[in-house]
């Protein structure tokens, strides 16, 4: 039996310490079989295992996993500490790359389609071929330097070595240029140095390792003859075993990556490696620093495309324990550094004489580090995406997540040591039996864990359910308040079993926030209506910068809501009518017919006649939402919607955003709405607006009777249809809208188009006709020609000015509405084209032209049938508002009689084609 596999049967036992930092103290938890040194999961520095105080074995690791993890989920208080390994650069955090690094090794990116695809179905062999990266090189953005986790190295290193890096300074013109950063301590810390030092992120390390060994195998004769003096020939089965990316050392053994196997990936890079130490490690005897050639492979083989030999990288020890490496990396944008002829090690394992053979050396004997082909983030960003997917296919769930539940669920509690794939498998279970939850406010995993020992005789659970409920049956669920935990009882087992899908958390483990929700395995939060979500709004009314959840759909603003009666059949229904209005995209905002409909079908499913139940719903709808200030906007009340989150704060604060809320809302018994302005302003100020809000509704009141008096004047006689006085319809004119200070200067008029498009258009004072068409045209893309537009209630048409007026500003005012019906065809000029138009209500449907011969803008029989249908329902309910018959309201509107009106289309419908002298009856009748 190898030695790898007896490593992997080895017990899996659980040591526990205490961290010797005096501050610190944390009690840390690790596997036996771990590395030298352990990082804190508490103050983040790195220790020796021996350094620990009060070391002992754990005999019961379950039990203590177990505890730990009840003991956070029931007693944390604080927001958790990123590790290093887990701080986001770019999105990507170190443990995210490496999940992803196995698919890596088998996977590549087709460059036409982005997706990943297997190596071998690319006829790229097996495993990915690392000697690809042989002249990439990893050059960190000066922002990034400070970036903990990701730029320096804290671990020490920069204090170790000190006066190596003085002497490289030095040599570069008295300029930082080559900067030890952090790599992550798991075991794998010199493949993760050199994938870092390669593309910056340990996405390579198992392909490093994987080519390591492959390689070890490959060319075992070369290396035998070539070591056998230094190398027993026993030892190489365990210098090829160290290689694979799953190898766990056996207890007490030092085993681990060393010099032989620097010099193996050296060969597998085409390319040198060079490692540096302290300035007195380097002067020592010891193989503490060297330069590793790539001996045996080809010079040839050992240049990038340029034809230029590959430029080594460089790794260096971090502590004098010499148990963790860093990579040395130069800085984006400025010159490439050099390393000096005096720090420059030995050739390790070859003639001295071959480093001018592999190493391009400069006239003063230094040699230029790393090089300036750096792999672009773009793409990296791209190969991510592409490995992510397989990821989620081969596991269900992804890798973001799984790095999400690493820190709030196993480090957090200061369990150390436990396999990516042990946390990913966790991770899946606990997703598919819906346990894991996240914050909306602070963006933390809270597992929802129920102890075992709860549930049987004698626990917690089983015993309050015991003691409320008496015998307990199997056909019953028992719920406990803890968590909202649902529970199921089973009589063979006699134990209570947790129905997790059925329980759900009340508050945030760490910051006790009540906004938690479930999450999928895809990362995604399963929202609740009103839910704030993290894609940014541009227009949204509300101020708080996001987009809200509705109904499977994002919005820039939260619903407004009211109540609504429907009857039909002798039955009565009261339902919540939630209506969006402002929404950027036109497409989201409410429609009255399908609101209504959906409202009917729900109650009254294939009840005949129920269409006139729909036109009474859209009635009562238009009533709620038909106001007199078009900014006025009061959505539904929902808890939590925007509460300020924890990532809203920046770094530094940004300019007054004026979207923000200006007033706040108490509810309760005692209701009151405060504004900002009120918690600041003194007492004679607080007096000064009592006075003015009670005055408001006189002084109101004044202005409005002093607009109807001047609306009666000569000013809007011009208006189409005539004055109100002189007008034949029965219908109230168009309410008048209280002009803003600005309105003298602008006035917006909210404008519908027959096919459901909506927009806000604001417009100069003295707009004219042509102004208007203009501005409709630009916002709707309809030409002048194909406009037809009405105003007012009941909608009356606005024609063009006559000669002599087309100067005339239009007579519309601020918050008018508009609708605007798209005509099939050029628009006829003649002096009978105002009565060749359709009419409805609300908006018209159809357009029907002078020319009736012309067969291409006749509608069909079933079209002219639903215009009718729509246009009666639509009379009838104006008629309704007036207090009057269909009939004697129809009579006072003469164009429903013309051609294109709902009377004429009926005639023309039952009798075909019309001559002039039954034009003439119909328009008799109606006169």
């Amino acid at each position: 039996m190898s030695l790898l596999q007896s490593s992997k049967k080895k017990d899996k036992r659980i040591l526990c310490g205490t961290c010797p930092d005096p501050k610190c103290q944390a009690r840390l938890f690790f596997p036996a079989h771990g590395s030298i040194s352990i990082e804190c999961t508490e103050c983040g520095q790195r220790h020796e295992q021996s350094s620990l105080l009060n070391v002992e074995e754990v005999t019961d690791p379950d039990v203590v996993l177990h505890n730990l993890l009840r003991n956070a989920l029931l007693g944390v208080t604080g927001a958790p500490k990123k590790g290093t390994e887990l701080v986001k650069v770019m999105g990507l955090s170190n443990y995210h790359c490496k999940l992803l690094s196995p698919v890596l090794t088998r996977y590549g990116m087709d460059k036409q389609t982005g997706k990943a695809k297997l190596l071998k179905d690319m006829n790229q062999g097996e495993i990915f071929d690392c000697s690809l990266l042989g002249d990439r090189a990893f050059l960190i953005e000066l922002d990034h330097v400070t970036t903990m986790g990701y730029g320096k190295d804290r671990s020490g290193s920069l204090i170790y070595l000190h006066d190596t890096l003085e002497e490289i300074k030095k040599a570069n013109s008295n300029r930082e240029c080559l900067i030890p950063v952090h790599v992550d301590g798991d075991g794998h810390c010199l493949v993760h140095a050199v994938s870092r030092a390669l593309v910056g992120r340990e996405l390579f390390w198992h392909a490093l390792r994987e080519n390591l060994k492959q390689n070890f195998k490959q060319n075992l004769d070369c290396y035998k003859n070539l070591f056998q003096d230094f190398i027993d020939a026993a030892e190489w089965e365990d210098i090829i075993n160290e290689c694979d990316p799953l190898f766990i050392p056996p207890e007490g053994v030092p085993l681990g990556l060393r010099n032989i196997h620097i010099f193996g990936l050296a060969n597998v890079l085409h390319r040198p490696i060079i490692l540096l130490d302290s300035m007195s490690g380097m002067r020592s005897s010891g193989d503490y620093s060297a330069t590793f050639l790539p001996g045996l492979v080809p010079e040839e083989q050992c240049k990038g495309k340029d034809g230029k030999l590959n430029k080594p990288i460089c790794i260096a020890w971090s502590s004098s324990g010499r148990n963790h490496y860093v990579p040395l990396v130069g800085i984006k944008n400025t010159v490439l550094p050099k390393l000096p002829p005096r720090l420059l090690p030995k050739a390790w394992g070859v003639p001295q004489e071959l480093i001018r053979k592999y190493i391009k050396l400069e006239s003063d004997g230094s040699c230029v580090i790393g090089g300036d082909r750096s792999l672009q983030d773009k793409y990296l960003m791209r190969l991510v995406n592409a490995m992510e997917e397989v990821f989620m296919e081969k596991h269900s769930i992804h890798p973001s997540l799984v790095a999400d539940v690493h820190q709030y669920v196993y480090r957090r509690t200061g369990v150390i040591g436990v396999q990516p794939e042990e946390v990913t498998e966790a991770a899946k279970k606990s997703v598919m039996e819906n346990r894991l939850h996240r914050c909306l406010i602070c963006g933390a995993l809270s597992e929802l864990h129920i102890p075992s020992e709860w549930l049987v005789p004698g626990g917690k659970l089983y015993n309050l359910a015991k003691s409320t409920h008496g015998q307990l049956r199997p056909d019953k669920n028992y719920s406990f308040p803890l968590n909202n935990v649902v529970c199921s009882y089973d009589p063979q087992r006699d134990v209570l079993v947790p129905d997790y899908k059925l329980s759900s958390l009340n508050t945030c483990n760490w910051c006790h926030g009540t906004s938690v929700r479930h999450i999928r395995g895809n990362g995604s939060v399963v929202y609740l209506d009103g839910d704030r979500t993290n894609t940014r709004s541009q227009g949204g009314k509300c101020g708080c910068g996001f987009k809200h959840y509705w109904e499977g759909k994002e919005y820039d603003n939260l619903p407004e809501a009211f109540p609504i009666t429907l009857e039909w059949g002798g039955r009565v229904v009261r339902e919540t009518v939630y209506w969006f209005q402002y929404e950027t995209d036109p497409t989201l905002n409410s429609n009255v017919y399908d609101v209504a409909m959906k409202l009917v079908t729900k109650h009254f499913p294939g009840e005949f006649g129920s269409e006139i139940l729909v036109q009474k719903v859209v009635n009562t709808i238009l009533h709620h939402t038909a106001k007199k200030n078009p900014d006025e906007y009061n959505p539904v009340s929902i808890d939590g919607a925007h509460v300020q989150r924890h990532s809203d704060v920046p770094e530094t604060q940004p300019a007054a955003d004026p979207q923000l809320p200006t007033k706040i809302i108490l509810t309760g018994q005692k209701a009151k709405t405060l504004h900002k302005e009120e918690l600041t302003m003194s007492r004679a100020e607080r007096s000064i607006q009592q006075s003015i809000s009670e005055q408001a509704l006189v002084t109101q009141k004044r202005r409005t009777d002093k607009l109807k008096h001047e609306q009666k004047g000569p000013g809007r006689t011009s208006s189409p249809g005539g004055s109100p006085e002189t007008s034949s319809s029965s219908a109230p004119a168009t309410p008048t809208k209280t002009s803003s200070p600005s309105s003298s200067k602008e006035k917006k008029i909210r404008v519908t188009t027959n096919d459901g498009r909506q927009a806000m258009l604001t417009l100069p004072a003295y707009t004219t006709f042509s102004d208007l068409q203009r501005s409709i045209s630009n916002q709707f893309d309809v030409p002048p020609l194909q406009q037809c537009i009405r105003y007012g209630f009941p909608p009356k048409e606005l024609v063009p000015p006559k000669d002599g007026e087309e100067n005339e500003p239009v007579a519309l005012q601020h918050g008018d509405r508009v609708t605007v019906e798209i005509l099939r065809g050029p628009e006829d000029k003649g002096p009978g084209a105002s009565i060749t138009r359709a009419s409805s209500s609300h908006s018209a449907l159809h357009s029907v032209k002078n020319d009736d011969s012309v067969t291409s803008s006749r509608m069909s029989s079933r079209e002219i049938q639903e215009s009718i249908d729509l246009e009666m329902s639509s009379l009838c309910l104006l008629a309704t508002l007036m207090g009057e018959d269909v009939w004697s309201y129809a009579k006072k509107l003469p164009h429903l009689f013309q051609q294109g009106g709902v009377f004429y289309n009926i005639v023309k419908k039952d009798m075909g084609e019309l001559v002039f002298s039954q034009i003439r009856n119909i328009q008799s009748v109606s006169l």
